[in-house]
């Protein structure tokens, strides 16, 4: 009776195991599964993008951003969707929450500062491009957006030297 008992109570403990690892598996399995096709989507966005059909982008990236709402990318594409379609307040709303998710990246102040431009809110942008440029000096894009804004505020003396600045870094 005593080995019978025994080999029922190993019986449950195996079945406790078997519940556990289900318990940690299920959902790491169904996460890779939601991760692939939030991937689907971004990919499908990028062509959209590519074929200039930004609203059909904006679409996919909002079922997207449902299902992976903590995946900064996502919100950086669909900024440049809605930004190509006229959604500056949306793009600018985007932006923040890259931002948010990536503080420390300057394509998302880059991103932005694109939108304070198409906005005419200049001094956002500048301020912007000014910390993309900090975060990254080594990084032309930076140079090169500052400068199409110097340029926006008449200020052609610093739109040179930032546009000279940009071409520098692209040789090294």
């Amino acid at each position: 009776m005593v080995a019978f008992t025994t080999h029922m109570g190993l019986k449950r403990i195996a079945a406790g195991l078997l519940a556990a690892v289900w318990l940690v598996a299920a959902p790491l399995a169904a996460q890779a599964q939601d991760s692939k096709a939030v991937d689907d989507l971004m990919g499908q966005a990028n062509k959209a993008m590519q074929k200039g059909q930004p609203r059909d982008a904006e679409n996919l990236l909002r079922k997207a951003i449902d299902a992976a709402p903590n995946r900064s990318e996502l919100y950086a594409l669909r900024a440049r969707a809605r930004d190509s379609s006229g959604k500056f307040d949306a793009a600018l709303e985007d932006c923040n929450k890259y931002i948010e998710l990536e503080p420390n990246d300057a394509y998302g102040y880059l991103t932005r500062s694109r939108v304070y431009v198409s906005l005419d809110k200049p001094e956002s942008a500048l301020a912007d491009a000014n910390k993309a440029i900090e975060l990254e000096p080594n990084e032309p894009d930076g140079y090169y957006r500052r400068s199409d804004i110097y340029r926006e505020m008449n200020k052609d003396a610093e739109a040179k030297a930032d546009e000279k600045k940009a071409e520098e870094l692209e040789k090294r």
